[in-house]
């Protein structure tokens, strides 16, 4: 039986607006308390944020920054209704297949928040260099901080930089 098994009709909200038009965030309202798969997901996914007094998680999947509360899930940015009812399909495929294999992962409960883009930007090499697709060292280390960016996308950190912000990354 799956851990979800809600259908998946969206609701947009405005997440970004840009000259181009709006970009969106997709959430759906779920009938299962996601409380109990949020551990699981925290030892396996590209976690941004994690709080499991609130409780809330939010992690990255398929290039979407997915969001989890009690009963609700979110997937931004989006920018259509039918984007966001694949992404969040996606989500809870993954979810589901997640919630088959728990007994294979040990849950973890550890809270997490990601460091302030200036702490990870003060062991950048601030070349403003472009060579990671941002404008600035600044414009990477909030990226990085979202966990929009990996720490290889700079190709001009020294041993002893990537080091440093591989090690407040994990302790995040």
């Amino acid at each position: 039986m799956p851990y979800i098994s809600d259908a998946i009709d969206p609701i947009l909200e405005p997440a970004a607006c840009h000259v181009g038009g709006c970009l969106f965030k997709a959430k759906v309202a779920v009938s299962t308390d996601l409380e109990d798969i949020m551990p699981y997901v925290n030892a396996v996914a590209r976690v941004v944020f994690y709080d499991s007094q609130e409780p809330v998680i939010i992690f990255k999947h398929d290039g979407y920054r997915v969001a989890m509360r009690s009963k609700e899930l979110a997937a931004a940015t989006v920018s259509s209704v039918e984007e966001g009812r694949k992404a969040l399909e996606s989500v809870v495929r993954f979810l589901n297949e997640l919630w088959e294999r728990r007994e294979g992962i040990t849950p973890l409960k550890k809270e997490r928040k990601r460091p302030p883009a200036f702490q990870l930007y003060k062991h950048l090499p601030k070349t403003n260099c472009k060579d990671c697709g941002e404008p600035t060292c600044l414009a990477f280390a909030t990226r990085l901080s979202l966990a929009d960016k990996d720490l290889e996308e700079c190709r001009h950190l020294t041993e002893g930089q990537a080091g440093a912000l591989q090690e407040i990354l994990e302790n995040a």
